[in-house]
């Protein structure tokens, strides 16, 4: 009797090009708001002088000549001014700066230990799928005894993958900006656990399935937590 020939597709999700934490054109907005602050200090200089013409004798004797007395004064308040607050914004970059430095080092460090242990998970599906004849199948008595085989190996790796994705998912505020990578770090989990079908599948002498994954989770958790690393990384070095 001819089997059935069945195809299951275990868990997929869209492939992401582009993550919504890439940076671009940062170089273009500092200068934009560069020119905008010279802009509106000009004009709001301007005001003044026209509004309070008496300001100008700072600058001018009753004969009408140039006093840089007036000048030197203006610069020693506007220096005295800006070093306070510069200190105190250097205190405070400082600290946020090394606290946010060290917990984007600590996520690093697990997204990073998480794509190694998945990219062993996907390596021995893959050489179990090529040594069932290219395709996850468990029909035959040989094939069963080859996905046994993988079945523990792989069994090794679902702990320490399921601590990295729990670590992950309590390191991430729940909020708006970060529900691409936390939708990241699920679809991690769920595509581990989408294999459960293939690994306890029994054979069936009249059905012969066929089962389809690909490692697109793996792809797009790399993509997307090296831009989102990558921003936070900017932010932290701006003491944000």
């Amino acid at each position: 009797m001819e089997q059935e020939k069945v195809t299951r597709k275990l868990f997929s999700c869209a492939k992401i090009k582009t993550s919504q934490y890439k940076e671009e054109g940062n170089n273009k907005n500092n200068i934009e708001k560069i020119i905008t602050i010279i802009f509106f200090i000009t004009v709001l200089l301007t005001i003044i002088f026209y509004r309070y013409k008496s300001i100008l004798n700072i600058f001018f004797d009753k004969n009408g000549d140039f006093q840089w007395v007036g000048v030197t004064s203006i610069v020693a308040i506007l220096t005295f001014g800006y070093s306070i607050y510069s200190t105190n914004k250097k205190n405070k970059y400082d600290i946020i700066s090394k606290e946010r430095i060290r917990w984007i080092n600590d996520v690093k460090q697990q997204i990073a230990e998480l794509l190694v242990l998945m990219n062993k998970y996907d390596n021995i599906v893959r050489k179990c799928s090529a040594e069932g004849r290219f395709q996850l199948s468990t029909n035959t008595p040989k094939q069963l005894k080859i996905r046994n085989k993988y079945h523990k190996e792989a069994n090794l790796l679902i702990e320490d993958i399921s601590f990295k994705i729990n670590i992950l998912l309590l390191s991430f505020a729940d909020n708006p900006d970060n529900e691409q990578i936390i939708s990241c770090i699920e679809d991690a989990s769920n595509w581990v656990d989408s294999f459960y079908m293939y690994w306890n599948w029994c054979p069936n002498p009249f059905v012969d399935v066929t089962f389809l994954y690909d490692n697109v989770p793996i792809q797009n958790l790399m993509i997307v937590s090296r831009d989102y690393l990558n921003r936070e990384w900017h932010k932290a070095q701006k003491g944000k």
